[in-house]
Order: C-alpha cells, then sequence, then structure tokens
C-alpha cells in the first residue's frame, strides 16, 4: 500500500462589512495564523475557500515558493471570492486545473444559480502525487449558504464533470470544501449514499471514518465551540483509504486562524 498523504478544507473568511467595521478578527490580523496553520498541517493538498485576490497575496508571501495555488475568482471578470487548491510543491505536481460555475451554464464566466445569493463555483486540479507515484483528481468547492435549490444542483454539476473527465482518464477523486450543508442534507446525501445517475462515480465521506461522538461542528464563529454538526466535507472515491479524519481545532493563545476549523484526513491508495 502507498505511503499516506493529508489533504485538508479549510475557509478562510474573508472580511465582512462587520468584521471592518468591530475590527476584530480581520484578515490582517489572522493571516500570519494562516499561514502557520497551513504550513503546520503539513498537508500537501488544501482547498480553500473564500480567498479574494489581495488575501491569494498574502498567503503566496507567507508560504513562499514552497507552494503552489490554482483557481480562479467567480466574478464576470474572474476576481472576487476563489475555492483555490493549495499544493505542496515537494508533495504534488500540477498537470491540469480549471474553474467552472455551479449553474445551468458552468462555462459561463460570473453565471448563477437560480436564487443562489452569489456566483458559486469550483476548482479542479489534476495533479501528481509522488507518494503515490500516480496522478489524481481534486475538486474544491463552496454551495451557497441559502438556498438549498442551488446546492442540489451545485451537486449535479460536480457529477457531471467528475464523469466527463472520467470519460477522458479515470483517476481517484477528491472532492472538498464548505457545503454549507447538514450531513442529513439531500446534497450531502446525494454525494455520501451515491444517490445519482453515474456508476463510475462512488464516493465516501471522510466522516464515515470517524467515531461520530467525535464530530462536531466544524463552523465556530471565531469562538471555539465544538457541539453541532460538520459543514465542511472531503469525499474520496474508492481507491483511497482513509486512515483519519479530524478536526483542527488549533488556537494560538486563544485566536482562531479562521471562523471555521480544517478538516484534515489522512488518505492512501489501495493496492491495485
Amino acid at each position: 500500500m502507498s505511503q499516506a498523504i493529508k489533504v485538508a478544507s479549510f475557509n478562510l473568511k474573508r472580511d465582512s462589512f462587520w468584521t471592518r467595521l468591530r475590527q476584530q478578527n480581520t484578515w490582517t490580523d489572522r493571516r500570519a495564523l494562516i499561514g502557520t496553520m497551513i504550513r503546520n498541517s503539513n498537508a500537501a493538498i488544501v482547498g480553500v475557500q473564500e480567498m479574494i485576490p489581495s488575501m491569494r497575496e498574502d498567503i503566496k508571501k507567507l508560504l513562499t515558493s514552497d507552494y503552489s495555488i490554482r483557481g480562479l475568482g467567480r466574478n464576470k471578470s474572474l476576481g472576487d471570492e476563489q475555492s483555490a487548491i493549495i499544493l505542496k510543491n515537494d508533495d504534488v505536481t500540477v498537470s491540469f486545473d480549471k474553474t467552472f460555475w455551479l449553474s445551468k451554464h458552468p462555462e459561463k464566466n460570473g453565471s448563477r444559480a437560480y436564487y443562489a445569493f452569489f456566483p458559486r463555483i469550483c476548482t479542479v486540479c489534476e495533479v501528481y502525487v509522488k507518494e503515490f507515484n500516480c496522478k489524481i483528481r481534486v475538486f474544491n468547492t463552496h454551495f451557497d449558504h441559502i438556498c438549498g435549490m442551488a446546492r442540489n444542483l451545485s451537486v449535479r454539476i460536480i457529477l457531471q464533470y467528475m464523469h466527463r473527465l472520467n470519460q477522458i482518464e479515470k483517476l481517484p477523486i477528491i472532492l472538498m470544501g464548505d457545503l454549507n450543508a447538514r450531513p442529513d442534507s439531500r446534497p450531502i446525501r446525494m454525494l455520501s449514499e451515491n444517490f445519482h445517475d453515474y456508476p463510475d462515480i462512488h464516493l465516501t465521506s471522510v466522516w464515515h471514518s470517524v467515531d461520530t461522538s467525535q464530530i462536531g461542528s466544524t463552523y465556530h464563529g471565531f469562538k471555539g465551540k465544538t457541539t453541532g454538526r460538520p459543514i465542511d466535507y472531503i469525499f474520496v472515491s474508492d481507491e483511497f483509504v482513509i486512515d483519519e479524519a479530524y478536526i483542527d481545532r488549533t488556537n494560538f493563545d486563544g485566536r482562531y486562524p479562521s471562523d471555521h476549523y480544517p478538516l484534515i484526513a489522512v488518505l492512501r491508495l489501495k493496492e491495485s
């Protein structure tokens, strides 16, 4: 069996109007903590959400040339929030990346689902993983926070792209992101229970490897709470073995890098 790698999903939290007004938990105050947390995680692949261009520049400086960042912004001019993928250069090499929109017109920049509050996107990268000695395909996304129908459509669009890319070359798949949905919701069940029409796609949530009593909220609003249910997820295809999955609740003298905790999974590839 192959050596293990770590992957992580982490909503970085962009500044809001209220954040700037109150001058609490601003990005300027948190960015160094974010850089430290990503480095300390030792994750080879990190899917991040709510990264805007200025945050991306900060992250690039903090992580230096040890890491690469792939993904475009969600609006028509490719600015604003990115569901970017951060890659540790010593561990992986990128061969392909693409951003598509979670709408009925996924190739149209800035398009959004009906009733979705914002345009929503997914970034996909094909990466050669040195520990696995093969390529894998990684999807990272951030679903709408208000509309359930938009989240359902988002799942369907991502599955369509997984299937389409599988027809070109079938690769092990990782899907991660802030899905803004509870484990018993329809979009999560579509993924975790494989309620779809694509026999080439079978995904498992890394939460299935965790004692349910140890799973709490992944969103904590800078308060450090642990009770509740997760809204952040990592799903993997059948080629993977899930060694471990956990929520990283690290704080720095009571200061939290984000209002979400990172979700981290330790993965191996099954022997072929």
